[in-house]
């Protein structure tokens, strides 16, 4: 069953791995970005499962979140598309 994740990194030297971690990120089928270094992810995969994936490109100094979402949200200047996408993946 796929779920909704909120994923979101600090990376101690910006710049030298992020291209890698968005390339993984985009991987995923369904995506949406919400800002920054913070992405969410429809997946059937489990939080430790996209931690795992995400890990091997981040330095010792680094930092990475994933958490499953709850069935409400609240946002603000994310943009129509964006919007939508969290409310249908939330259905």
């Amino acid at each position: 069953m796929n779920r909704l994740y909120i994923v979101t990194y600090d990376l101690f030297s910006p710049g030298k791995n992020q291209e890698s971690i968005i390339n993984k990120i985009k991987t995923f089928t369904s995506w949406a970005r919400l800002g920054g270094s913070s992405y969410l992810l429809f997946t059937e995969k489990t939080h430790i499962e996209i931690r795992d994936l995400l890990h091997g490109d981040l330095d010792i100094n680094d930092k990475l979140y994933v958490g499953l979402m709850g069935n409400s949200a609240a946002w603000s200047g994310l943009g129509d598309e964006v919007g939508k996408w969290i409310i249908e993946k939330q259905k």
